[in-house]
C-alpha cells in the first residue's frame, strides 16, 4: 500500500497533536512555537483567530508552517488542528478527501470507522464540506470521534490548496469541543495567493 503525501502530512500533524501539550501556558517541548490571538500563514494565504484562552502550537523552522494544533486536555487526546497544504494527493472531490481521511483515522484508532454526518459548508467564501467520523461498534465514552471542515482553493498553474480544521476528541467530550470548528471557521480569512 502506498501512503499519499497528504496522509504523511496528516500523520505528522497528528503526531504533534499527541505529543504537544500545554501546561499553564508553557509547552512541554520548548521547540514548539506558541501562537495566540490571530495566526497568519503567508505561504498558504490565510489567517484565523485562535479562540480566547487557547494556545496554538506549531513547529519551528526548518519545518514547514502549515498551521497549528490546540491541545484541549492534558488527560485525553482531545485537540483541534488548523492545517493548509498543497493538494499533493490530487484529490478531485470531497469524496476523495473523505475517503483518505477515513483511512487515516482508521489507522490511528486501530478500529473500523465510519462517516456519521456530512453537510455542505463555506470557509471564507470557499465551498467546503463538514463531516464527522466515529469508531464503529463502540459504546465507550472514550471512543474516538473526529470532525473535519475541509475546503479546496484553486491556485493557477498549481495543484491547489487544501484547508482543514480538524477536531479529534472522545465521545464524552464531543459536545463540549465541537463549537471550536465553528469558532475557527467564523474568523478564517483568505489572503491573496503569493
Amino acid at each position: 500500500m502506498t501512503i499519499s503525501p497528504k496522509a504523511i502530512r496528516m500523520m505528522a500533524t497528528i503526531s504533534l497533536l499527541l505529543y504537544g501539550s500545554v501546561h499553564a501556558g508553557q509547552t512541554e517541548r520548548s521547540d514548539y512555537l506558541v501562537e495566540k490571538a490571530r495566526y497568519s500563514n503567508y505561504d498558504y494565504a490565510y489567517s484565523v483567530r485562535i479562540p480566547k484562552g487557547l494556545i496554538g502550537l506549531r513547529s519551528p523552522s526548518p519545518f514547514p508552517d502549515h498551521g497549528f494544533v490546540i491541545q484541549l486536555s492534558d488527560e485525553t487526546k482531545a485537540s483541534v488542528a488548523v492545517d493548509a497544504s498543497y493538494n499533493a494527493a490530487e484529490w478531485r472531490s470531497f469524496a476523495d478527501a473523505i475517503k483518505a481521511e477515513l483511512d487515516i483515522f482508521k489507522r490511528e484508532v486501530g478500529a473500523e470507522v465510519s462517516v456519521v454526518a456530512q453537510a455542505p459548508a463555506v470557509l471564507a467564501g470557499l465551498r467546503a464540506t463538514r463531516f464527522t467520523m466515529k469508531q464503529k461498534n463502540s459504546t465507550s465514552h472514550d471512543a474516538a470521534v473526529r470532525e473535519v471542515l475541509l475546503a479546496f482553493r484553486k491556485a493557477p498553474g498549481e495543484v491547489g490548496i487544501v484547508y482543514e480544521i480538524i477536531l479529534t476528541t472522545q465521545i464524552s467530550r464531543y459536545d463540549k469541543d465541537k463549537h471550536l470548528i465553528a469558532d475557527l471557521q467564523r474568523t478564517w480569512r483568505l489572503r491573496p495567493l503569493p
